[in-house]
């Protein structure tokens, strides 16, 4: 067989192989970006429920203080009165009792709300791994690829030149030419990889991925990197769940 005969199949195979692999980065970036959008979605809740609840901590302390100035100068003001109950005096014993009441119902709010951001934490953490991983998958692929396009496209230049710098250094008794060799087109390639930038106006891709893994922050980390925790907590929330239901 001709060697253009070779070179045009193999150039065949390489242009198959380009095709299918940019339908397959397409598909990750796909996963990528609805990945990460969920994740941006579920840390919003769970920014949502943490405001929630320190506004009703903060309402609940207010009811309380309010209680407890309005028992302090209802009962003084008893006293003076020999227990002589004025309109007002009912009136504000009323009040009293309703700041009180209010304080409780916010305290039963948020421990549904505590329960009601375990569960959103939970999810937060289930959509942040699965963030990470669908950035994994869309990077590998995509450096996979153009490692694969690049080697298929090597010039010929450089393997002939290779090729020659391995022969001439076996006429010259070394011996390990081939391992020479491939150290100096490594020790080549990290010099100039050193220098190289990457343009991100330029990469369709990497600009929708970047370069480094995704950081995932304002959740417990502990929870994150713990199936088994997770696991605890998931069942725990069920059980909340058949009791509140149950009840």
């Amino acid at each position: 067989m001709k060697p253009e005969t070779i070179i045009a199949a193999l150039q065949n195979v390489a242009a198959k192989q380009n095709a299918e692999s940019e339908k397959h980065i397409t598909a990750k970036l796909t996963v990528f970006t609805a990945a990460r959008d969920t994740h941006a979605a579920s840390m919003e809740k769970l920014k949502e429920i943490d405001t929630s609840i320190e506004r009703c901590k903060q309402e609940r302390q207010t009811a309380l203080d309010e209680s407890a100035e309005a028992e302090h100068d209802w009962r003084s003001r008893f006293r003076t009165l020999r227990g002589n109950l004025t309109p007002e005096m009912k009136a504000e014993h009323s009040k009293r009792i309703a700041s009180r009441e209010l304080a409780d119902e916010f305290t039963g709010l948020i421990a549904e709300l505590e329960t009601d951001r375990s569960r959103a934490m939970l999810n937060a953490c289930s959509t942040g791994n699965k963030f990470r991983s669908a950035h994994g998958e869309a990077f590998t692929a995509y450096a996979g690829a153009e490692w694969v396009k690049a080697i298929n496209a090597v010039p010929v230049a450089l393997i002939r030149a290779f090729l020659l710098r391995i022969r001439a250094l076996e006429m010259n008794g070394e011996s390990a030419p081939q391992s020479v060799t491939i150290g100096e087109l490594r020790d080549a390639l990290n010099r100039q990889g050193s220098l190289y930038h990457f343009d991100m106006k330029q990469e369709p891709v990497l600009s929708v991925t970047g370069m480094q893994r995704p950081q995932i922050t304002g959740v417990d980390m502990e929870l994150l990197r713990s199936p088994l925790k997770r696991n605890m907590l998931a069942k725990k929330l069920a059980e909340h769940d058949g009791t509140k239901a149950g009840a």
